[in-house]
Protein backbone atom coordinates (compact mmCIF):
# COMPACT_ATOMS: atom_id res chain seq x y z
CA UNK A 1 0.00 0.00 0.00
CA UNK A 2 1.22 3.57 -0.89
CA UNK A 3 1.70 5.58 2.45
CA UNK A 4 0.15 9.11 1.69
CA UNK A 5 2.22 12.21 3.36
CA UNK A 6 0.50 15.77 3.33
CA UNK A 7 2.55 18.06 5.19
CA UNK A 8 1.98 21.70 5.85
CA UNK A 9 3.99 24.10 3.72
CA UNK A 10 3.08 27.66 5.04
CA UNK A 11 -0.48 26.44 6.38
CA UNK A 12 -3.04 24.73 5.82
CA UNK A 13 -3.92 26.01 2.54
CA UNK A 14 -0.48 25.22 1.11
CA UNK A 15 -0.50 21.05 1.27
CA UNK A 16 1.96 18.46 -0.50
CA UNK A 17 0.80 14.90 -1.12
CA UNK A 18 3.25 12.52 -1.97
CA UNK A 19 2.47 8.38 -2.23
CA UNK A 20 5.72 6.19 -3.00
CA UNK A 21 5.54 2.37 -3.78
CA UNK A 22 6.98 0.42 -1.34
CA UNK A 23 10.16 0.55 -3.43
CA UNK A 24 11.72 2.91 -5.47
CA UNK A 25 13.57 0.46 -8.01
CA UNK A 26 10.80 -2.82 -7.95
CA UNK A 27 12.86 -4.32 -10.71
CA UNK A 28 13.81 -7.35 -9.53
CA UNK A 29 9.70 -7.68 -8.96
CA UNK A 30 9.16 -7.18 -12.52
CA UNK A 31 8.05 -10.33 -14.99
CA UNK A 32 10.54 -10.78 -18.26
CA UNK A 33 8.51 -9.81 -20.48
CA UNK A 34 8.00 -6.03 -18.69
CA UNK A 35 11.78 -5.78 -18.09
CA UNK A 36 12.47 -6.57 -22.28
CA UNK A 37 9.76 -4.42 -23.35
CA UNK A 38 11.44 -1.75 -21.03
CA UNK A 39 15.12 -2.48 -22.84
CA UNK A 40 13.54 -2.54 -25.99
CA UNK A 41 11.89 1.14 -25.91
CA UNK A 42 14.99 2.85 -23.67
CA UNK A 43 16.97 1.51 -26.68
CA UNK A 44 14.73 2.38 -29.03
CA UNK A 45 14.82 6.49 -27.36
CA UNK A 46 17.73 6.61 -27.08
CA UNK A 47 17.63 6.56 -23.23
CA UNK A 48 20.18 5.21 -20.94
CA UNK A 49 19.81 1.98 -19.01
CA UNK A 50 20.40 3.33 -15.36
CA UNK A 51 17.61 4.41 -12.97
CA UNK A 52 15.02 6.94 -14.48
CA UNK A 53 12.37 8.42 -12.97
CA UNK A 54 10.00 10.52 -15.28
CA UNK A 55 7.02 12.61 -15.25
CA UNK A 56 4.43 13.65 -17.68
CA UNK A 57 2.32 16.27 -18.41
CA UNK A 58 -0.27 18.18 -21.08
CA UNK A 59 1.82 20.96 -22.49
CA UNK A 60 -0.07 23.61 -20.81
CA UNK A 61 1.55 26.07 -18.47
CA UNK A 62 1.74 24.38 -14.90
CA UNK A 63 0.19 25.03 -11.67
CA UNK A 64 2.17 24.04 -8.83
CA UNK A 65 0.30 20.92 -8.15
CA UNK A 66 2.09 19.73 -11.83
CA UNK A 67 5.44 21.20 -10.60
CA UNK A 68 5.31 19.24 -7.51
CA UNK A 69 4.88 15.82 -9.42
CA UNK A 70 7.93 16.93 -11.70
CA UNK A 71 10.30 17.93 -8.50
CA UNK A 72 9.65 14.64 -7.34
CA UNK A 73 10.82 12.85 -10.17
CA UNK A 74 14.14 14.60 -10.53
CA UNK A 75 14.48 14.68 -6.85
CA UNK A 76 13.96 10.85 -7.08
CA UNK A 77 16.37 10.67 -9.22
CA UNK A 78 19.01 13.19 -7.41
CA UNK A 79 18.49 10.84 -4.25
CA UNK A 80 19.27 7.69 -5.98
CA UNK A 81 22.13 9.19 -7.64
CA UNK A 82 23.71 9.75 -4.16
CA UNK A 83 22.64 6.73 -2.92
CA UNK A 84 24.05 4.67 -4.97
CA UNK A 85 27.57 3.67 -6.12
CA UNK A 86 26.59 3.39 -9.35
CA UNK A 87 26.04 7.13 -9.33
CA UNK A 88 24.32 7.15 -12.62
CA UNK A 89 20.23 8.05 -12.85
CA UNK A 90 18.07 10.91 -14.16
CA UNK A 91 14.73 12.05 -15.13
CA UNK A 92 12.93 12.25 -18.47
CA UNK A 93 10.02 14.68 -19.26
CA UNK A 94 7.27 12.74 -20.89
CA UNK A 95 4.95 14.98 -22.79
CA UNK A 96 1.39 14.56 -23.47
CA UNK A 97 1.09 15.78 -26.64
CA UNK A 98 -2.19 14.13 -27.29
CA UNK A 99 -3.86 16.33 -25.61
CA UNK A 100 -6.59 18.55 -27.11
CA UNK A 101 -5.41 21.79 -26.11
CA UNK A 102 -3.54 25.54 -26.73
CA UNK A 103 -0.52 25.60 -24.93
CA UNK A 104 0.04 29.29 -25.57
CA UNK A 105 -2.17 30.35 -23.09
CA UNK A 106 -1.96 31.87 -19.53
CA UNK A 107 -4.65 32.31 -17.13
CA UNK A 108 -3.82 36.09 -15.16
CA UNK A 109 -5.49 38.24 -13.34
CA UNK A 110 -6.99 41.22 -14.62
CA UNK A 111 -8.87 44.65 -13.33
CA UNK A 112 -11.92 45.45 -14.43
CA UNK A 113 -13.72 48.71 -14.82
CA UNK A 114 -15.11 48.52 -11.32
CA UNK A 115 -11.90 47.58 -9.86
CA UNK A 116 -12.29 44.02 -9.38
CA UNK A 117 -10.32 40.89 -10.30
CA UNK A 118 -10.90 38.50 -12.86
CA UNK A 119 -9.15 35.69 -14.02
CA UNK A 120 -8.46 35.88 -17.80
CA UNK A 121 -7.15 33.98 -20.54
CA UNK A 122 -4.74 35.51 -22.61
CA UNK A 123 -2.86 34.14 -25.83
CA UNK A 124 0.64 34.38 -25.55
CA UNK A 125 1.59 34.20 -29.40
CA UNK A 126 0.98 35.50 -32.67
CA UNK A 127 -1.26 33.35 -34.55
CA UNK A 128 0.26 31.16 -37.09
CA UNK A 129 -1.33 27.93 -39.11
CA UNK A 130 -4.51 27.90 -39.23
CA UNK A 131 -5.37 25.32 -36.91
CA UNK A 132 -8.08 24.70 -34.31
CA UNK A 133 -7.87 25.95 -30.93
CA UNK A 134 -8.56 22.66 -29.28
CA UNK A 135 -6.09 20.88 -31.71
CA UNK A 136 -3.29 18.55 -30.37
CA UNK A 137 0.18 20.09 -29.85
CA UNK A 138 1.81 17.79 -31.60
CA UNK A 139 0.37 19.55 -34.76
CA UNK A 140 1.22 22.80 -33.98
CA UNK A 141 4.62 24.63 -35.08
CA UNK A 142 6.62 26.36 -32.90
CA UNK A 143 5.29 29.98 -32.92
CA UNK A 144 6.98 33.16 -31.27
CA UNK A 145 5.56 35.40 -28.57
CA UNK A 146 3.46 38.58 -29.14
CA UNK A 147 3.29 41.73 -27.81
CA UNK A 148 1.07 41.32 -24.86
CA UNK A 149 -1.51 44.49 -23.65
CA UNK A 150 -0.14 44.64 -19.67
CA UNK A 151 -2.59 47.89 -18.69
CA UNK A 152 -5.45 45.51 -17.50
CA UNK A 153 -2.99 43.71 -15.41
CA UNK A 154 -3.97 43.34 -11.73
CA UNK A 155 -0.46 43.68 -10.30
CA UNK A 156 3.36 43.81 -11.00
CA UNK A 157 3.43 40.30 -9.82
CA UNK A 158 1.75 39.17 -12.50
CA UNK A 159 3.21 41.60 -15.51
CA UNK A 160 6.47 39.75 -14.35
CA UNK A 161 5.55 36.50 -14.34
CA UNK A 162 3.84 37.04 -17.80
CA UNK A 163 7.00 38.85 -19.41
CA UNK A 164 9.22 35.52 -17.85
CA UNK A 165 7.09 33.42 -19.86
CA UNK A 166 6.75 35.61 -22.98
CA UNK A 167 10.64 35.65 -23.07
CA UNK A 168 11.05 31.97 -22.59
CA UNK A 169 9.19 31.54 -25.93
CA UNK A 170 11.27 33.51 -27.54
CA UNK A 171 14.12 31.70 -26.79
CA UNK A 172 12.29 28.57 -27.19
CA UNK A 173 11.01 29.22 -31.15
CA UNK A 174 13.39 26.48 -32.94
CA UNK A 175 11.32 23.31 -31.19
CA UNK A 176 10.53 20.81 -33.19
CA UNK A 177 6.23 21.72 -32.52
CA UNK A 178 4.30 23.75 -30.23
CA UNK A 179 4.26 21.14 -27.08
CA UNK A 180 8.00 20.78 -27.34
CA UNK A 181 8.18 24.24 -27.23
CA UNK A 182 6.01 24.74 -24.18
CA UNK A 183 8.23 22.42 -22.36
CA UNK A 184 11.48 24.12 -22.49
CA UNK A 185 9.24 27.28 -21.49
CA UNK A 186 8.48 25.40 -18.47
CA UNK A 187 11.89 23.92 -17.85
CA UNK A 188 13.27 27.19 -18.27
CA UNK A 189 10.60 28.84 -15.96
CA UNK A 190 11.38 26.36 -13.09
CA UNK A 191 14.77 26.22 -13.17
CA UNK A 192 15.36 27.12 -9.79
CA UNK A 193 13.53 23.68 -8.62
CA UNK A 194 14.28 21.72 -11.77
CA UNK A 195 17.32 20.28 -13.17
CA UNK A 196 17.18 19.59 -17.06
CA UNK A 197 15.58 16.49 -17.81
CA UNK A 198 17.80 13.35 -19.74
CA UNK A 199 14.97 13.97 -22.22
CA UNK A 200 11.88 15.09 -23.18
CA UNK A 201 9.69 12.67 -24.74
CA UNK A 202 6.10 13.09 -26.89
CA UNK A 203 3.49 10.82 -26.88
CA UNK A 204 3.88 10.71 -30.44
CA UNK A 205 7.63 9.33 -30.18
CA UNK A 206 6.71 6.68 -27.78
CA UNK A 207 4.06 4.82 -30.10
CA UNK A 208 6.88 5.16 -33.09
CA UNK A 209 8.65 3.02 -30.92
CA UNK A 210 6.04 0.61 -29.87
CA UNK A 211 6.04 -1.09 -32.80
CA UNK A 212 5.50 -4.74 -31.71
CA UNK A 213 2.60 -3.14 -29.22
CA UNK A 214 0.88 -1.16 -32.25
CA UNK A 215 1.07 -4.23 -34.61
CA UNK A 216 -0.91 -6.30 -32.29
CA UNK A 217 -3.55 -3.81 -31.39
CA UNK A 218 -4.62 -3.26 -34.89
CA UNK A 219 -4.46 -6.85 -35.54
CA UNK A 220 -6.36 -7.69 -32.68
CA UNK A 221 -8.90 -4.74 -32.33
CA UNK A 222 -11.84 -7.07 -30.85
CA UNK A 223 -9.64 -7.98 -28.32
CA UNK A 224 -7.94 -4.99 -27.27
CA UNK A 225 -11.34 -3.27 -27.43
CA UNK A 226 -12.86 -6.32 -25.36
CA UNK A 227 -9.90 -6.34 -22.92
CA UNK A 228 -10.55 -2.69 -22.36
CA UNK A 229 -14.28 -2.39 -21.82
CA UNK A 230 -13.84 -5.05 -19.26
CA UNK A 231 -11.33 -3.18 -17.75
CA UNK A 232 -13.62 -0.14 -17.14
CA UNK A 233 -16.47 -2.11 -15.58
CA UNK A 234 -14.49 -1.64 -12.63
CA UNK A 235 -14.85 2.35 -13.06
CA UNK A 236 -16.96 3.29 -15.87
CA UNK A 237 -16.09 7.30 -15.44
CA UNK A 238 -12.24 6.84 -15.74
CA UNK A 239 -13.28 6.69 -19.63
CA UNK A 240 -15.14 5.93 -23.03
CA UNK A 241 -15.44 2.29 -23.88
CA UNK A 242 -13.77 1.50 -27.04
CA UNK A 243 -16.53 0.71 -29.93
CA UNK A 244 -16.49 -2.71 -31.34
CA UNK A 245 -17.26 -3.04 -34.85
CA UNK A 246 -14.97 -6.14 -35.98
CA UNK A 247 -12.16 -5.82 -38.00
CA UNK A 248 -12.64 -1.70 -37.76
CA UNK A 249 -13.11 -2.05 -34.23
CA UNK A 250 -11.82 1.36 -32.02
CA UNK A 251 -8.27 0.97 -31.05
CA UNK A 252 -6.92 3.13 -28.28
CA UNK A 253 -4.87 5.90 -30.97
CA UNK A 254 -6.08 9.38 -31.93
CA UNK A 255 -6.11 10.13 -35.56
CA UNK A 256 -5.54 13.64 -36.53
CA UNK A 257 -7.42 16.28 -38.57
CA UNK A 258 -6.12 18.35 -40.90
CA UNK A 259 -7.17 21.46 -38.82
CA UNK A 260 -4.78 19.34 -35.30
CA UNK A 261 -8.28 18.37 -34.19
CA UNK A 262 -7.77 14.57 -32.71
CA UNK A 263 -10.49 11.78 -33.68
CA UNK A 264 -11.39 8.06 -32.65
CA UNK A 265 -10.44 5.64 -35.28
CA UNK A 266 -10.94 1.75 -36.08
CA UNK A 267 -7.74 -0.61 -36.62
CA UNK A 268 -8.61 -0.17 -39.97
CA UNK A 269 -7.65 3.34 -40.60
CA UNK A 270 -4.94 3.34 -38.08
CA UNK A 271 -3.39 0.52 -39.77
CA UNK A 272 -4.07 3.10 -42.69
CA UNK A 273 -2.42 6.51 -41.75
CA UNK A 274 0.09 4.45 -40.09
CA UNK A 275 1.04 3.14 -43.76
CA UNK A 276 0.77 6.36 -45.49
CA UNK A 277 3.42 7.81 -42.21
CA UNK A 278 0.41 10.30 -41.18
CA UNK A 279 -0.10 11.37 -37.05
CA UNK A 280 -1.60 8.76 -34.88
CA UNK A 281 -1.05 9.18 -30.76
CA UNK A 282 -1.76 7.06 -28.03
CA UNK A 283 -4.65 7.15 -25.75
CA UNK A 284 -3.87 8.32 -22.29
CA UNK A 285 -3.84 4.29 -20.92
CA UNK A 286 -1.40 3.37 -23.47
CA UNK A 287 0.81 6.39 -23.39
CA UNK A 288 1.11 6.48 -20.28
CA UNK A 289 1.61 3.09 -19.72
CA UNK A 290 4.62 2.92 -22.32
CA UNK A 291 6.02 5.49 -19.59
CA UNK A 292 5.13 3.33 -16.57
CA UNK A 293 7.20 0.69 -18.57
CA UNK A 294 10.20 2.61 -19.53
CA UNK A 295 10.95 4.30 -16.12
CA UNK A 296 12.13 2.84 -12.63
CA UNK A 297 9.47 5.19 -10.45
CA UNK A 298 7.01 7.50 -12.87
CA UNK A 299 5.08 10.03 -11.09
CA UNK A 300 1.28 10.73 -11.90
CA UNK A 301 -0.48 13.56 -10.18
CA UNK A 302 -3.77 13.15 -8.55
CA UNK A 303 -5.75 12.85 -11.57
CA UNK A 304 -3.85 10.00 -13.12
CA UNK A 305 -4.34 7.49 -10.52
CA UNK A 306 -7.36 6.71 -11.37
CA UNK A 307 -7.58 5.98 -14.94
CA UNK A 308 -4.10 3.79 -13.99
CA UNK A 309 -5.90 1.33 -12.35
CA UNK A 310 -8.41 0.92 -15.80
CA UNK A 311 -4.89 1.12 -17.86
CA UNK A 312 -3.55 -1.40 -15.63
CA UNK A 313 -5.94 -4.20 -16.04
CA UNK A 314 -5.77 -3.69 -19.52
CA UNK A 315 -2.09 -4.01 -20.29
CA UNK A 316 -2.19 -7.19 -18.20
CA UNK A 317 -5.29 -8.94 -19.89
CA UNK A 318 -4.15 -7.83 -23.62
CA UNK A 319 -0.56 -7.28 -23.67
CA UNK A 320 0.51 -9.78 -20.68
CA UNK A 321 2.53 -6.72 -19.21
CA UNK A 322 2.45 -5.89 -15.54
CA UNK A 323 2.95 -2.40 -15.27
CA UNK A 324 5.56 -1.63 -12.41
CA UNK A 325 4.03 0.64 -9.25
CA UNK A 326 3.95 4.24 -9.82
CA UNK A 327 4.20 7.59 -7.23
CA UNK A 328 1.75 10.25 -6.71
CA UNK A 329 2.42 13.82 -6.07
CA UNK A 330 0.75 16.64 -6.07
CA UNK A 331 0.08 20.21 -3.92
CA UNK A 332 -1.82 23.13 -3.25
CA UNK A 333 0.18 26.46 -3.36
CA UNK A 334 -1.55 29.92 -4.60
CA UNK A 335 -0.11 32.54 -4.90
CA UNK A 336 0.08 35.62 -3.07
CA UNK A 337 -3.20 38.62 -2.49
CA UNK A 338 -0.45 41.35 -3.52
CA UNK A 339 -0.08 39.07 -6.75
CA UNK A 340 -3.45 38.92 -7.67
CA UNK A 341 -4.03 43.07 -6.84
CA UNK A 342 -6.21 42.09 -3.70
CA UNK A 343 -4.71 44.07 -1.35
CA UNK A 344 -6.64 41.92 1.50
CA UNK A 345 -9.18 39.05 1.35
CA UNK A 346 -12.97 40.41 1.83
CA UNK A 347 -14.26 38.22 4.25
CA UNK A 348 -17.68 36.42 2.70
CA UNK A 349 -20.87 36.54 4.96
CA UNK A 350 -23.73 34.10 5.42
CA UNK A 351 -26.76 36.34 5.31
CA UNK A 352 -30.51 35.70 4.13
CA UNK A 353 -30.52 35.05 0.50
CA UNK A 354 -32.28 38.37 -1.36
CA UNK A 355 -34.18 35.56 -3.38
CA UNK A 356 -35.71 33.74 -0.13
CA UNK A 357 -36.56 37.32 1.48
CA UNK A 358 -38.28 38.54 -1.88
CA UNK A 359 -40.73 35.07 -1.75
CA UNK A 360 -41.25 35.54 1.74
CA UNK A 361 -40.36 39.18 3.45
CA UNK A 362 -41.10 37.90 6.65
CA UNK A 363 -38.44 35.97 6.42
CA UNK A 364 -36.01 39.16 7.20
CA UNK A 365 -37.78 39.38 11.19
CA UNK A 366 -36.38 35.49 11.51
CA UNK A 367 -33.54 35.02 9.00
CA UNK A 368 -31.83 32.02 10.96
CA UNK A 369 -34.62 30.25 10.90
CA UNK A 370 -35.20 27.25 8.59
CA UNK A 371 -36.87 27.98 4.90
CA UNK A 372 -38.99 25.57 5.82
CA UNK A 373 -40.83 27.63 8.05
CA UNK A 374 -43.61 29.18 7.08
CA UNK A 375 -45.35 32.07 8.51
CA UNK A 376 -49.19 31.73 9.35
CA UNK A 377 -50.72 33.55 6.88
CA UNK A 378 -49.02 32.05 3.97
CA UNK A 379 -49.25 28.61 5.31
CA UNK A 380 -53.13 29.04 5.62
CA UNK A 381 -53.15 30.48 1.41
CA UNK A 382 -50.86 27.37 0.53
CA UNK A 383 -53.63 25.15 2.21
CA UNK A 384 -56.54 26.31 0.28
CA UNK A 385 -54.39 26.30 -2.75
CA UNK A 386 -53.72 22.65 -2.02
CA UNK A 387 -57.45 21.81 -1.21
CA UNK A 388 -58.80 23.31 -3.52
CA UNK A 389 -59.94 21.12 -6.70
CA UNK A 390 -57.19 21.85 -9.51
CA UNK A 391 -58.17 24.68 -12.18
CA UNK A 392 -61.35 25.27 -10.36
CA UNK A 393 -62.07 29.36 -8.87
CA UNK A 394 -61.46 28.62 -5.30
CA UNK A 395 -58.16 27.68 -6.26
CA UNK A 396 -57.49 30.48 -8.65
CA UNK A 397 -59.09 33.19 -5.79
CA UNK A 398 -56.30 31.35 -3.35
CA UNK A 399 -54.03 32.11 -5.29
CA UNK A 400 -54.23 35.56 -6.12
CA UNK A 401 -54.77 36.27 -2.43
CA UNK A 402 -51.49 34.97 -2.08
CA UNK A 403 -50.00 36.70 -5.12
CA UNK A 404 -51.66 40.07 -3.36
CA UNK A 405 -50.42 38.86 0.22
CA UNK A 406 -46.43 38.30 -0.75
CA UNK A 407 -46.78 42.06 -2.88
CA UNK A 408 -48.56 43.28 0.07
CA UNK A 409 -45.09 42.80 2.26
CA UNK A 410 -42.61 43.43 -0.62
CA UNK A 411 -44.28 47.20 -0.49
CA UNK A 412 -44.09 47.56 3.33
CA UNK A 413 -40.37 45.66 3.69
CA UNK A 414 -39.21 47.43 0.49
CA UNK A 415 -36.53 49.33 1.52
CA UNK A 416 -35.07 46.62 3.60
CA UNK A 417 -35.13 44.21 0.16
CA UNK A 418 -33.25 47.04 -1.50
CA UNK A 419 -30.50 46.65 1.23
CA UNK A 420 -30.42 43.22 1.26
CA UNK A 421 -30.02 42.80 -2.74
CA UNK A 422 -27.38 45.51 -2.98
CA UNK A 423 -25.65 43.62 0.33
CA UNK A 424 -25.86 40.07 -1.76
CA UNK A 425 -24.39 41.50 -4.70
CA UNK A 426 -21.51 42.76 -2.86
CA UNK A 427 -20.95 39.35 -1.36
CA UNK A 428 -21.18 37.50 -4.46
CA UNK A 429 -18.46 39.79 -5.54
CA UNK A 430 -16.41 38.90 -2.02
CA UNK A 431 -17.50 35.05 -2.73
CA UNK A 432 -16.05 35.63 -6.65
CA UNK A 433 -12.71 37.19 -5.23
CA UNK A 434 -12.17 34.83 -2.10
CA UNK A 435 -12.36 32.20 -4.47
CA UNK A 436 -9.80 33.73 -6.66
CA UNK A 437 -7.38 33.76 -3.50
CA UNK A 438 -7.73 30.27 -2.78
CA UNK A 439 -7.75 29.03 -6.26
CA UNK A 440 -4.84 26.57 -6.49
CA UNK A 441 -4.35 26.54 -10.57
CA UNK A 442 -3.06 29.49 -11.22
CA UNK A 443 0.02 29.64 -12.93
CA UNK A 444 3.16 28.29 -10.55
CA UNK A 445 4.86 31.85 -12.02
CA UNK A 446 2.60 33.45 -9.70
CA UNK A 447 3.51 32.04 -6.69
CA UNK A 448 6.00 33.03 -4.53
CA UNK A 449 9.60 31.46 -4.98
CA UNK A 450 9.95 30.72 -1.39
CA UNK A 451 6.89 28.92 -1.36
CA UNK A 452 8.03 26.80 -4.12
CA UNK A 453 11.26 26.46 -2.30
CA UNK A 454 9.80 24.74 0.98
CA UNK A 455 7.57 22.49 -1.45
CA UNK A 456 10.72 21.11 -2.83
CA UNK A 457 12.67 20.99 0.13
CA UNK A 458 9.59 19.04 1.68
CA UNK A 459 10.25 16.63 -1.18
CA UNK A 460 13.36 15.86 -0.28
CA UNK A 461 12.86 15.57 2.90
CA UNK A 462 9.96 12.96 2.78
CA UNK A 463 12.48 11.04 -0.05
CA UNK A 464 15.68 11.32 2.62
CA UNK A 465 12.91 9.85 5.56
CA UNK A 466 12.54 7.19 2.91
CA UNK A 467 16.21 6.02 2.22
CA UNK A 468 15.73 7.26 -1.42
Amino acid sequence: MNQPLTSALGGDSNALLLELPPETDPAQHLSSATLALRQQLRESLGLPAHFLSGAGHQPVLWHAGILAKFITASRLASARRAASTQGASNWVHFLSDQDASDPFRMDVPLRDATGSIRRASIRLVVEGALLARDGVAAARPAQGARLVDFRDFASERAVDACTRVLAALGRSGGAAHAGIQLAQVMHECASRWLPAPCATLSSHALITCAGAILERIVREPVESAQAFNAALRADPRAAKPLHIWGESSEVPLWGVRSDGRRERIGALEARRRIDQGRLVLPRAFLASGLMRVICNTFVHGTGGARYERVGEAWWREFLGIELPPFATASATLVPELAALGLARETPVETSLAYRRAWWDPTQLDRPREPHRILEPVRAALLERIAEAPRKSALRRDAYRALSEHIAALRSTRRDELELLRASESHQQVARTQSALAHDRTWPFVLVPESAIDALAAAIADRLSARGH
